[in-house]
């Protein structure tokens, strides 16, 4: 081909996508105002109709929420009016990349030896987010259906956000594939011997009255932590009644910022607990949140997980996704949270990515580590989720027809 026909090509090809990706921002837009407002108007009506504390409370939460997104999601789509050359998408032509998409297309299991899962599963993801944002390009990877239900599990103080972690990835797939969907109700605050008692009630009560259903659990940050305690007391019921379990930035491993300086300086307080005024408090209160910290810590969960790792239920399958960002890639509440526990070890502003993946003396599916920050399952974020949990999708059925899990 000829440099200025090469050229034009190159340019063309690149003013699609410039103009694809404008028109994703504009949905994405369009989509955030509409449930903004209906959210905004509802939170209104609530509170005219049972005026107090806690419907304000809703009522401010909504409004600042639908805000932001709002806002954020103007923002992204006022950039994507500048960012034609920013869209590169090397990727596509890399021999690797293409090779790896087609076995799986084929269902060719032999990718597996010159490839590991991690691998596979970035350029699944890579290739499904370039088809949502570019709608020209059609991708040949084919998503299953599930007969199971997903369950979201959502992590740490989850209740200051609209919804459960990444039902907006869960609600593509229920209106794309018919995957039925429902969140668990887990308290953010509490420890995870509190919430795998919620758990085990509220799933075992949805099993009762869906009896013929299987539940695929999908859990994020702590969420992961409070399911494998349920699934450690609830061994039985599960190996009956759950498929499998996935990960999305859980710290599987605990988290070491619980060895950062200002959490040992607050927590000195438990000094006194041998005290009378310290007992009669604790009754009533969990102080310093001690149970939630003890269940977060790394000396805890590691050792818990070393020690029970044999008495988790044999499912299908246990898979466990990392996340990594620099600062200034991430949201404003992950930079805040960067600058205050500062880490050597790579992270997502939250999470350490070592302690985000399973041991080597557990069988557990490491799928990798993906670039986005802690923040990424909110529905206002920009982040694919419904790519996410697509590749997801693919990735299970492909090794489940390669007879790996």
């Amino acid at each position: 081909m000829a440099p200025a026909a090469a050229a034009k090509e190159t340019c063309m090809k690149y003013l699609k996508q410039y103009k694809s990706y404008k028109q994703h921002t504009k949905n994405f837009l369009e989509s955030a105002t509409r449930t903004s407002i209906r959210d905004s108007i509802e939170a209104v009506e609530i509170f005219i109709r049972e005026p107090n504390i806690t419907t304000m409370g809703h009522l401010v939460k909504t409004l600042t929420n639908s805000g932001t997104w709002i806002s954020h999601s103007t923002l992204r789509h006022l950039h994507a009016h500048i960012d034609f050359f920013n869209r590169r998408n090397n990727f596509l032509n890399d021999e690797g990349f293409q090779e790896i998409i087609n076995s799986v297309v084929d269902n060719d299991a032999s990718i597996l030896s010159k490839y590991d899962e991690a691998s596979i599963f970035e350029a699944l993801y890579l290739e499904l987010d370039y088809a949502h944002k570019n709608s020209e390009y059609q991708t040949n990877l084919k998503i299953p259906k599930i007969d199971s239900t997903l369950v979201l599990i959502s992590g740490v103080f989850n209740e200051i956000f609209s919804t459960p972690a990444f039902e907006r990835g869960a609600r593509h797939l229920f209106k794309t594939k018919g995957i039925k969907y429902i969140a668990a109700n887990v308290n953010g605050s509490k420890s995870s011997k509190h919430n795998s008692k919620l758990l085990a009630e509220q799933l075992k009560r949805y099993k009762a009255e869906n009896p013929n259903e299987k539940l695929w659990l999908l859990c994020f940050s702590k969420g992961g932590l409070d399911t494998l305690h349920f699934l450690k007391n609830e061994r039985e019921w599960a190996e009956e009644n759950v498929i499998g379990v996935s990960t999305i930035a859980s710290p599987i491993l605990g988290s070491d910022h619980l060895k950062k300086k200002i959490f040992k300086m607050i927590n000195s307080i438990h000094f006194f607990e041998n005290t009378k005024l310290y007992q009669f408090f604790d009754q009533k209160i969990d102080i310093m949140m001690k149970e939630f910290q003890k269940s977060l810590s790394s000396d805890y969960q590691s050792n818990w997980f070393q020690r029970n790792h044999d008495k988790l239920p044999s499912l299908k399958f246990y898979s466990a996704i990392g996340l990594e960002s620099e600062w200034y890639e991430s949201h404003i509440w992950m930079v805040l949270t960067k600058l205050i526990f500062q880490s050597a070890e790579s992270n997502d502003g939250v999470v350490d990515t070592k302690n985000s993946q399973f041991p080597d003396y557990f069988k557990g599916l490491n799928l990798g580590i993906l670039k986005g920050h802690h923040l990424i399952g909110t529905r206002s974020s920009f982040y694919n989720q419904e790519a996410l949990l697509e590749t997801h999708l693919v990735m299970l059925d492909f090794l489940e027809k390669s007879k790996q899990i």
